[in-house]
């Protein structure tokens, strides 16, 4: 995905939070930045990262088609994508429940695992 068309993702994304979401987001989102992941198999991919949060980012999966919440070690290198299937207002929105409440509430990262998978609705 270009830069452009991230940042039509991004905007649309902002439009539709509501006024705590996009106050969070007002702090902790930056201008995109190319991150490399390294897949299990050893292969570099490029990951859209918009947003830092201590040791972790939301990125945009483009696997996916989603924005996630991935974990970094290293600033520009992140070590574990997450799933990848939110809208961006979604994933503020799962961490402003954590900031709230005090735990997580999106899916916890995992690697991918093989076989039939069930099908997500929305």
């Amino acid at each position: 995905m270009d830069e452009a068309a991230l940042w039509d993702l991004i905007n649309a994304g902002r439009e539709r939070m509501n006024i705590a979401q996009r106050r969070l987001w007002d702090v902790f989102g930056i201008d995109p930045e190319l991150w490399t992941h390294r897949s299990p198999a050893g292969d570099d991919r490029r990951v859209w990262v918009v947003a830092l949060i201590g040791r972790s980012v939301i990125s945009y999966n483009e696997f996916e088609y989603g924005f996630d919440r991935s974990h970094f070690v290293r600033y520009g290198e992140i070590a574990e994508l997450g799933w990848g299937h939110d809208d961006l207002e979604v994933a503020v929105q799962h961490v402003l429940n954590e900031v709230e409440r005090g735990d997580r509430t999106a899916p916890i990262v995992s690697e991918p695992r093989t076989g039939a998978h069930p099908v997500r609705r929305r």
